[in-house]
This record gives C-alpha cells, structure tokens and sequence, in this order.
C-alpha cells in the first residue's frame, strides 16, 4: 500500500511504499506544540524507500532518552510532515495531518497520555504506554 501526503501549500510532497508498520496519539508537550492541539497523531512508515520532492526545513532536539529527534516541517507554509528519532533510524513518522488520504491509518496506542491536558479527548480504551522521544 503506497502511502503519499505533503505540506498545505503543495511545496512539499512524500512517498512511501509502506506499509504502515503503526498509528498512534503521543500527547508529549512537543507533539502538543506541533498539532496546535492536545495531542499529535503520527503513522510509523518505513525509512527504505521514503522519496520526499521540494524544499523542507528540520530542526533537532534532545529526546527524554539522550539521543535526537528531528522534525521536518514545509519552509513555506510551516505545515508538520514527518520526524525522524536516533532511537528508531528506520522509521518515519509522518503526521497524520499530512497524509492525503488520514483514513489509512487506525492509531492503536497513546503515549504521553500523563501529558495531555484534561481536554484532550483521547480514548480511554486505547492502552496507555509510555515512550521515551
């Protein structure tokens, strides 16, 4: 199953061959800060074969385990695309808010939930992990 998405302004696109290895909700302040909401929603893709076409930007933090995570965003309209951790260096995490087609996804999992605001609506079923970023 190929999965495609991009940027809001069309600058930006991506391509994988998938398949879509997992979805899930992390509530972690950072993931806050990029959905504007309480919560990100992220589909785990594979790096081999992840082609992106146009101008991104990037910047890279410490995870709470040590090593890096990098989020790559569109330069023009701001818009999330996808993150890449030292801890996980064969996957992507494209943001759901990207995908063209969101529906692809099924997010099974919620981490970080100890830091979603009292709003955020996630799903109590979901199980509760924590992971370090």
């Amino acid at each position: 199953m190929v999965i495609e998405g991009g940027c809001a302004c069309g600058q930006v696109r991506y391509r994988s061959p998938g398949p879509v290895k997992f979805a899930l909700r992390c509530a972690c302040r950072s993931c806050q800060r990029d959905s504007g909401g309480g919560h990100g929603t992220h589909a785990a893709l594979p790096l081999d074969g992840f082609e992106v076409t146009g101008e991104t930007a990037a910047w890279t933090r410490s995870g709470r385990s040590g090593l890096s995570v990098t989020k790559v965003f569109c330069p023009a309209c701001g818009c999330p695309l996808y993150g890449l951790a030292e801890r996980a260096p064969t996957t992507v995490m494209a943001a759901a808010g990207s995908l063209d087609d969101p529906s692809q996804i099924a997010p099974g999992l919620v981490v970080y939930r100890e830091e979603a605001p009292d709003w955020d609506l996630l799903p109590p079923e979901q199980e509760r992990c924590h992971a370090e970023a």
